[in-house]
């Protein structure tokens, strides 16, 4: 019997598990705790606020305090859970309020923080990592007054960041490690299209480049970096610094309590999404559960997989039983109006977890070429090459990317081969897009080199 549910994070994890416990078991009592003092609200949307396309900081306050009260869930905001005791099961927590709880079922929703890679200086004030709504208010004020931002990685955060100050006509550079932007994403050819396309809108992208020192006082007043080829070192003047490069989730509260820890350094989770300790599960971006084509290791990292993960906790935790499947990793962004998505495996991926892959790769269009409006569209997906399985795909247009991507990766979790994309049925009519798919082409390429 389920009398109490603790879930330690309020962020889109954590607030789905207890929406979806509510959902399930109307009468058992259901305590929130978030160290930040807001209620829910959406992390992906805050580089939005900076720019102006979303309005207020407070629109993306999903779910106000008010809400919980509705469906009777204790919210306990500004308030951190410092101590657990499992064998008692019980938690303390200070803050707001302080005081202990007896929980019956306990789920970890602590999300992450930024993982600040060693360069000297970045304890100076102006430097900035962008993970909390207090950090986009923080840089929406620079952008107020400042000239020149310096973004140290170019992953999704930092892109979504340069473009977002941009927009606000500052003199942005973007300085990343690899010899290219979003590399955890894309494929370096495509890579390449997304950087050609943001250059030609003013933003300055520095590749295969080691940022090494803030400079200034207490204050940035530029920063060092040094191309990894030429070993050529100069300075980039910058009136602020955001670091976004890269997260680790938060697992000291619950390694402290027992609690495993897996090879990503997430909480390891079955599928379930329970921990090693009964009644203890873990969602979000602080625990670890299974690739999905290879059933290796993987921490999500991505709002949509939190809140699939929490659904599962959250509905187990209230005395249900459903699985979590596994991580596909589908993901998209847009940036000066160009769609990037991406599904599954990437090439480098397929190389590292050693699975042999064909590609189909083809450069499409969205409408017929004797309609005006169509625009290009590059597409390739990956095939297992032994099986045909699709394990990856990956867009790069102006339009409709992310709804073909959704297709890809349906078409991942339901294990279709090549000769059975190629036989997907698409609708047709001039105005919308062609008899033949760019995703039907693509799977057309790579079943003929399949033999399928």
């Amino acid at each position: 019997m389920v009398d109490q549910i603790a879930i330690v994070g309020t962020g889109a994890a954590g607030a789905t598990a207890a929406m979806q416990a509510r959902k399930l078991n109307r009468k058992v009592a259901i305590t929130l705790f978030n160290t930040e003092p807001y209620s829910q609200y959406s992390r992906c949307g805050l580089p939005y606020t900076i720019s102006g396309k979303v309005k207020t900081f407070d629109d993306l306050i999903l779910m106000p305090p008010e809400n919980w009260e509705t469906i009777k869930v204790d919210a306990k905001l500004g308030t951190t859970v410092t101590e657990i005791d499992h064998k008692k099961k019980t938690l303390k927590y200070s803050g707001t309020e302080s005081g202990e709880l007896k929980y019956d079922a306990l789920i970890f929703a602590t999300g992450a923080v930024n993982a600040d890679p060693p360069i000297k200086g970045l304890d100076k004030k102006r430097v900035y990592g962008l993970r909390t709504l207090d950090d986009a208010k923080a840089l929406a004020a620079e952008a107020e007054k400042a000239k020149k931002a310096v973004i140290i990685g170019g992953g999704l955060v930092g892109m979504e960041a340069a473009e977002a100050f941009h927009e606000r006509g500052l003199d942005v550079t973007v300085v990343e490690f690899l010899p290219h932007i979003l590399l955890a994403m894309v494929d370096p050819d495509m890579a390449q299209i997304v950087e050609d396309h943001c250059r030609e809108h003013g933003l300055k992208i520095l590749n295969n480049t080691a940022a090494q020192e803030v400079t200034g006082g207490a204050q940035p007043k530029g920063v060092i970096v040094k191309d990894r080829e030429s070993e050529e070192v100069s300075e980039i003047p910058a009136d602020f610094v955001v670091v976004a490069t890269g997260v680790r989730p938060v697992t000291d509260l619950a390694a402290q309590m027992g609690v495993e820890i897996g090879p990503s350094r997430g909480i390891k989770t079955d599928e379930r999404m329970m921990t090693n300790l009964a009644d203890v599960y873990a969602v979000g971006d602080c625990a670890e559960n299974t690739e999905f084509i290879t059933k290796t290791p993987l921490a999500g990292g991505l709002g949509t997989v939190a809140v699939r993960q929490a659904r599962v906790a959250g509905i187990n935790a209230a005395g249900g039983n459903v699985t979590f499947p596994g991580i596909v990793g589908a993901k998209v962004t847009k940036l000066f109006g160009l769609e990037i998505a991406s599904t599954g495996l990437t090439d480098a991926t397929a190389k590292r977890l050693e699975v042999p892959v064909v590609k189909g790769s083809i450069k499409g269009n969205t409408k017929p070429p004797y309609f005006t409006g169509g625009k290009e569209l590059k597409l390739k997906t990956y095939y297992d090459k032994e099986s045909g399985r699709l394990v990856g795909g990956q867009l790069v247009g102006v339009e409709d990317a992310a709804m073909r991507l959704n297709v890809l990766t349906l078409g991942i979790q339901h294990e279709i081969n090549a000769a059975q994309l190629f036989d997907f049925e698409n609708c047709y009519a001039p105005a919308v897009c062609d008899t033949w798919d760019p995703i039907v082409q693509s799977a057309d390429a790579a079943r003929r080199r399949l033999k399928m």
